[in-house]
Formats: C-alpha cells, structure tokens, sequence
C-alpha cells in the first residue's frame, strides 16, 4: 500500500482510504478536535490512531512544529503524498510544506486561490469571470469609507473564515458595531462585496488528473438576513439549462486556479444577469453534504477522493431520490425542557435527528454554521418540495421551552 500522510483525517476516511489502497499516517491537532468533537475529543482521537497506521499529535497554530511534524512523518514513512482535506485554517502551510518536500496533491497556490475569499475575487476579477463588485480593506475597522462606492445594502465578510463566520448583510453603516463585535479576535482582511440576489447552489466536484468531475449540485436553503446562515440542504438538483451553467462556472473556476486533484465545493447564486461565484473550498462539502449525497444516490463521495488520489474516476448513477438535511433554530436562551424528538425520529423517513442540547443548556442565536440549534437528515424524498414539507412536520414536533 502507498503511505499517504493526511493531516486532519476524519475517521470516516480511514477505511475508505485502505480500500482505495492508501496507507494513511494521521496528524492532529488535540485542540483542533476539541473544537469540533468537544468532549467526545479524546476518545475520537483514539479511534483515528486505532484506524490509521500511526498518529501525531502537534499545535497547527505552532507553524515551526506543525511544519516539521509534516516532514517528520514523510521522513519516517516515506509517503508519497501530503493531503489536508479538513479545515481550511490550517490548509495552506500543509500544502506549502509538502511541495516543498515534492509530496503535494495540489499545489498552495491553488489551494491558496480557492480558498482564500479575497485571492479567489482577485483572480476571477483579473480574468473576466463571473464578475463582482468587490473591495477591500486591511482591517474591518476601515470598512466604512469603502461603503461609498457601494448601493447598500452589501455583503461584509472576512477573507479568511469559514463556517459562515462574520459573514454579514449590512443595510446600514450604523451595524457596523454589531459586526465588529461577531469578528472579535480576527484580525485579517476583509471584503465588501455587491449583494447577490438569486437562488444559491453548491456544486460538489472531484478533480482527477486535472479533470474536473461534477457530482451534483445541491440547493442552499438560507435561514433569515442578515447572516447568511443556511437551513439547509437538498441534493438531488434536477439537471436543467440554469444547473448546467452553475456548474460549468464551478469548473471554469477549477480550470483557473489549476486544480488537480480532489474534491472541491463551490457555491454560486443565479442572479438575473447568469451565475455569480460566492466561494470554493479545496475540500468535500460541509453540512453533511456527502451523507445526502449517500442517501439520494447510494454513492460514496468520501471513498471517492481516494480512488481520485489513485487516478480512478467514479460517479454517481443519474437519478435516485432527494437527500435533505434540514436544520433547527429555535428561541434562544436557557432551555427548560424539549418534547417530540422520539415521536420525530420514529418516522420513517427520519435518517438521523440530532439535538445537542440538554436542560439547563443555552441555545445560542444562531449567526454561523457552528451556532444552530441540531439537525435532521431525511431520505427517500421523491422531489425537494416532499423533502421541504417532511422538514417542517420534524420542526412542528419538536417543542422546546426557554427561560
């Protein structure tokens, strides 16, 4: 088997990677599992170690450690490949690290451009394509002068977060504060773009040999402005004249920044004057994406990247059911007591309920991707609007009270 170094593995990869043939040393950052998994950290961890051939631990933040953990481990298995698939945060060093040691999937300048908001506009504005109004400052605090040469409303986003993370409709420079207060402890540049206005789509892709492969689109259900905070997910798009020039723009962008390899996710909003791109990550889909995926199309998205990674090419079958993940948002504040999450998840539609609250909990106001109140992930729906009604029957159960 070909030793293939990973950093960020989740363990839903690691036996899908052995079946495609990879032999994967794991490198992980115990805070940056602690972030995701919370308590449940340490023994995911374990599981990952148990699963791969070996795991290192080291800082990401701790760039000189992180860096020589990367070499270390090709040094001592000599793989042939570095990939990082996880968290765009700590994507870029991997990438610079293993092109520097001739291990890299893709190169860092194409990782840098897809995931990097301002680098991505940059470039589309430089090329001609999907063009948007766009500027930029420094620092968030010199944002407003930059409003003058915008018809409010606009978007404000940082260049470099994900998990929709401070990205803000502003209708006026007076909320201004309240997005300063969301971007505390951030401190790069940040964009001011046109506000889009149409349907938004990801376009879920998988690049081999430089080939871009289109899995499907998937549809974006976004929660209430001024965060652009989705409620959820349908894949399973119907191809149509307007799906296809969505997901030919996802690829042109592919084409530009010179993907190679893997998968990619790529949103886009159909306005009135053809598809605008909003951003791309050089990773699978978020939101559990790739488990709808599963469920509508009985394909394997994540086993995918590694026949990907070997030069393979696979795709769904055409046709199949609507995979919808749908999420909860409830009234915020200290939870009392919750009712009808058995009674929900008993119907048969109902793949997985997730409500990660107990009394005495504090739902929190929902303004990123990390802040939402759980989710239900529903199978077997004949089209998106059996999808959308199922949804709302699972919310209508579920009664929660708040102090």
């Amino acid at each position: 088997m070909p030793n293939l170094v990973m950093v960020m593995p989740y363990k839903a990869y690691l036996g899908k990677a052995r079946a495609e043939g990879f032999a994967i040393t794991a490198i992980w950052d115990p805070a940056e599992a602690t972030r995701l998994f919370g308590a449940d950290a340490p023994a995911y961890l374990k599981e990952v170690e148990s699963l791969a051939e070996s795991l290192w631990l080291v800082d990401f933040t701790d760039r000189a450690a992180y860096a020589e953990a990367i070499r270390a481990a090709v040094r001592e298995t000599g793989a042939r490949h570095v990939w990082h698939v996880g968290s765009e945060e700590s994507m870029q060093l991997a990438y610079e690290v293993a092109d520097e040691l001739g291990a890299a999937v893709n190169s860092p300048r194409s990782v840098f451009l897809l995931n990097d908001k301002l680098a991505m506009r940059t470039l589309l504005r430089d090329k001609g394509i999907s063009t948007v109004r766009f500027a930029t400052a420094d620092r968030r605090q010199d944002v407003e002068p930059l409003l003058a040469g915008f018809t409010l409303p606009v978007v404000v986003k940082p260049a470099a977060l994900s998990a929709s993370r401070g990205v803000r409709l502003l209708t006026d420079p007076a909320e201004l504060p309240a997005w300063d207060a969301e971007l505390a402890g951030y401190d790069g540049p940040v964009l001011v773009e046109e506000y889009l206005r149409g349907p938004e789509f990801s376009v879920e892709t998988m690049t081999v040999r430089g080939e871009h492969h289109v899995v499907g689109v998937t549809r974006k259900l976004l929660g209430p402005l001024p965060h652009f905070v989705e409620r959820g997910h349908l894949f399973g798009e119907p191809e149509t004249a307007e799906t296809r020039e969505v997901a030919a723009l996802a690829v042109e962008l592919l084409d530009a920044v010179g993907y190679q390899c893997g998968p990619a996710h790529t949103e886009v909003i159909l306005t009135g004057d053809g598809p605008r791109i909003v951003e791309s990550q050089a990773r699978l889909g978020g939101d559990k994406i790739p488990d709808i995926i599963g469920h509508a199309r009985g394909f394997d998205v994540k086993r995918a990247m590694f026949a990907a990674l070997a030069g393979r090419t696979s795709l769904p079958e055409p046709g199949g059911s609507v995979g919808h993940i749908a999420y909860f948002s409830f009234p915020t504040g200290v939870l009392q007591a919750v009712k009808g999450l058995d009674e929900a998840r008993a119907l048969d539609y109902v793949d997985t309920l997730n409500f990660p609250f107990a009394p005495g909990d504090v739902l929190p106001e929902t303004v990123s991707s990390k802040t939402r109140h759980g989710f239900v992930i529903l199978t077997g729906s004949e089209d998106a609007d059996q999808a959308q009604t199922r949804a709302d029957h699972v919310r209508s159960l579920i009664e929660v009270e708040v102090r």
